[in-house]
């Protein structure tokens, strides 16, 4: 059960409400071919009116090159052929701690594919991975700062994945300076047995937040968690089979699931 009063209660408050909840796919699959990322592909261009974030890490970053490989290139490029897609560059940030210098470089590189002139692979963002969820000054200052950079490079989607509810006192702080918000990242079991409400920092930012779902079994009732975010007023979600993203067939089931408001 999905808590249900507070599903009911919150779905009659928002009847004539549109839905702005879309879906974040850790699209980490490599493109062996221009069939791999058919799944993803099937689930954007069937639901247009759905909006998707979907993120590149070709190498744990950009990798050690000014342009991805060419089956980078290739799958990139289609995603951006969509207008309801975003693609956005993963980083890692080691909980704040890892050298700035070293996310600026990666920030670099992922703004420099927009200058590839043979097909269109800009990434509109950064998924920032490892973000820390502390009210530490220094870890925040961090976090601002690498928002910054990445929207001073015509990358104006900064996500931020602690993964878990942000600390009480510091969550205002990360809320402004990203514009979604991984706060709950576990399996699919975890969100089942859990109130949802408990699992964000303030409803007041329930549009910034999102949600990633793993280790989903095949029983899983992926229309109950899809509707329950779109009741919430959630800003995407996302449910997966495997437990390292590695399997992407169920996004058209994902977009499938929503429904009007």
């Amino acid at each position: 059960m999905y808590g249900l009063s507070f599903i009911l209660g919150t779905t009659l408050a928002m009847t004539s409400a549109v839905s702005s909840t879309g879906i974040i796919i850790p699209l980490y699959v490599w493109p062996a071919d221009d069939s791999t990322w058919s799944p993803v592909y099937n689930a954007i261009s069937t639901h247009p009116n759905i909006q998707f974030q979907v993120i590149v890490n070709p190498d744990s970053g950009p990798g050690d090159t000014t342009y991805p490989d060419d089956n980078l290139i290739s799958g990139v490029s289609t995603l951006n052929s969509y207008d309801n897609v975003h693609v956005i560059g993963y980083i890692a940030t080691n909980f704040a701690e890892r050298e700035q210098a070293e996310v600026d470089s990666q920030i670099a590189t992922y703004s420099g594919w927009s200058s590839y002139a043979a097909k269109n692979i800009s990434v509109s963002g950064i998924f920032f991975d490892e973000a820390p969820k502390t009210n530490a000054d220094t870890k925040i200052s961090y976090m601002q700062s690498k928002s910054a950079t990445a929207k001073s490079s015509n990358l104006s989607t900064v996500v931020f994945n602690p993964g878990t509810t942000l600390a009480k006192e510091s969550a205002a702080e990360y809320f402004k300076a990203a514009d979604l918000i991984v706060e709950f990242e576990s399996p699919y079991s975890e969100w089942k047995s859990t109130i949802p409400a408990n699992e964000f920092s303030s409803n007041e930012t329930y549009n910034k937040d999102a949600i990633i779902l793993y280790s989903a079994p095949p029983t899983a009732d992926y229309k109950a968690v899809v509707q329950e975010a779109q009741s919430m007023g959630l800003g995407a979600v996302y449910l997966t089979s495997s437990d390292d993203y590695m399997s992407i067939d169920t996004a058209p089931k994902i977009a499938a699931s929503f429904v009007d408001q």
